[in-house]
Order: structure tokens, then sequence, then C-alpha cells
């Protein structure tokens, strides 16, 4: 349910924006189980493929979902050809990377000169405050964890996650939005996904209004060799 019902409506935003209409390959780096290669792979101008690190995500990918074009391990350790990819998707994995320095210097080489990389991952003006409140709702209590996952090494802001995308060659960077992953922690329920609605456009408005200065919403970023 969680990567597949509650993140169609996003996937299908991203989709209908980079994706319909337009032919090219596409690399997803840590696809995760595949859904949303699943979603790229019904539009048949596309090639897409998918590198993770967990074989039994990918053993999920190829047997329930019918993917073949998976790697199984590290991004470091592929073969795949320089220059090949219209667009590389980080969805939900830079946050767990060290050092995204390293990291973000294997790809660059497989990234066509007018492609882009797009990145979703947590926001920490939106986390450090409900992480705040989360410890004053629950007092000090030192087995709970406040801060987003325990395995998230970086928070990003908009200004620390474009920093660290211009220093590796992708000087051209927008913010944009898409749908919000319907249900909170797992829970569908309707009011909860309507909480999530209403936060979406409020955060679309505010960025608006404030000329990109507040960010309410998660980070989800395009990010260039060459001006859009």
């Amino acid at each position: 349910f969680w990567w597949g019902t509650s993140h169609e409506q996003m996937y299908t935003d991203f989709c209908q924006r980079f994706v319909d209409g337009k032919a090219g390959r596409l690399l997803d780096v840590g696809c995760g189980l595949g859904f949303f290669l699943e979603k790229v792979s019904g539009f048949p101008q596309w090639d897409a493929f998918g590198c993770e690190v967990s074989r039994p995500a990918v053993e999920f990918a190829r047997t329930k979902l019918g993917l073949a074009n998976i790697i199984c391990g590290r991004i470091e350790k592929t073969d795949l050809p320089e220059g090949s990819f219209d667009i590389i998707t980080l969805w939900d994995v830079i946050e767990h990377i060290p050092q995204p320095d390293q990291f973000l210097s294997c790809l660059m080489p497989l990234l066509k000169d007018d492609g882009f990389l797009f990145a979703h991952t947590p926001n920490i003006r939106i986390q450090l405050p409900k992480a705040k409140l989360k410890k004053l709702l629950s007092g000090s209590n030192r087995r709970l964890h406040y801060l987003e996952a325990r395995d998230h090494a970086n928070i990003y802001s908009r200004t620390t996650l474009a920093t660290v995308l211009e220093r590796n060659g992708l000087p051209h960077v927008r913010f944009i939005h898409l749908r919000p992953i319907s249900g909170i922690a797992g829970n569908s329920r309707w009011l909860l996904r309507g909480i999530k609605n209403a936060w979406f456009h409020s955060a679309i408005l505010l960025d608006r209004a404030t000329f990109g200065r507040l960010s309410i919403d998660n980070l989800f970023v395009i990010a260039k060799r060459r001006a859009f």
C-alpha cells in the first residue's frame, strides 16, 4: 500500500510533467520495490532502468511487477554507459547517503548533457519544528526518535540541497510541487488524506506568496547542467 497506492498520485504528477509525450531513457536509483519504474514503463517511448541494493526488493520488482531492467547492487559498481540517461531520479534516497558528493559524482557521468536529475527528500524546515513538537508532547523519552527516520544521514533545506547539487555540476536548480503521498505513516483514512491535501495546497500558496522563501512542502527538485 505505502509504496504503491499511496505514491500513485505523486508518480502520476511526475510522469504527466516529464514523461508523457516525450521519449528517452530513465534511471531510478534506489528504485525499491519498483512501483515508480512500473509507472514509467507504461509509456512505450521510454526505457526505464532501476538500481537497488536490496535483493528482496529487486526480486519483488522482477517477479511481482515483471520489471527486467533492474540492477541489484550499488550504483558505484555498475557499468552503465556514460551519457545514456535523459532523467535520473532519486525518490527518498539522498537523505540516506552520508557523503552525497561521492554519490552524485557517480551519477553525473551517466546523465546526458541536456538531461536532468530529480530528487525527492524531506524538508528540514518542516521536520525540525515537527520533531520539537513531538518531543514536547512526549517528554524526554530517550527511546523515542523525533527527527525523521533513524537511517536518514542528512536532512536538507532548499538552500543546502541546492548547494550540494550546484557543487556537483548541476548549477540550474528548480524546486517544484507534486501531489503528496495519500496517507500518513501508512494510514489511508480519508481524514488524514484530506489533511495532507490541504497542507499541499497551502504549501503552494505560501511558496508563491513568499517567492520561494517559505517552503512547508517536501523537497522536489529538478537540477540540470544547462539553463531551463
